[in-house]
């Protein structure tokens, strides 16, 4: 069997929705975080995880079931997992200011003045 189709097994959880937050996942009072989090703020989720092994969670989507990833206690995270995160959030920022250069572009194309009289709807040149 893949390792993906047994995840969930042996996995105990409480059957609670949760929500993906900017800080990571709530979880029995503690925050959880992961990479792959960065750009899910929002998403509905469930979380499960092993009996008494409170350092990672498993998480899955609250809809489908499927396996998200494995997000980690926030205050027993090493320096490798904190620098993924950051470098994460970072590369997702990048890419927001890319898309609002790009959109300004845009925007400075489309509404940019004209001189000369154009048949009307045709301003999509």
């Amino acid at each position: 069997m893949p390792k993906e189709a047994l995840i969930g097994f042996g996995l105990e959880g409480d059957g609670r929705i949760r929500l993906v937050s900017t800080s990571g996942v709530r979880f029995q009072r503690r925050d959880y975080i992961a990479d792959w989090m960065v750009g899910h703020a929002g998403d509905p989720i469930k979380v499960r995880r092993l009996p008494h092994h409170d350092e990672e969670i498993e998480v899955f989507d609250a809809v489908s079931g499927r396996h998200l990833g494995t997000a980690f206690l926030a205050g027993g995270a090493d320096r490798e997992q904190f620098t993924a995160v950051r470098a994460a959030r970072t590369a997702a920022a990048r890419k927001l200011r890319a898309d609002l250069k790009a959109a300004e572009k845009l925007r400075r194309k489309r509404f940019e003045a004209v001189t000369t009289a154009w048949p009307p709807n045709s301003w999509a040149r």
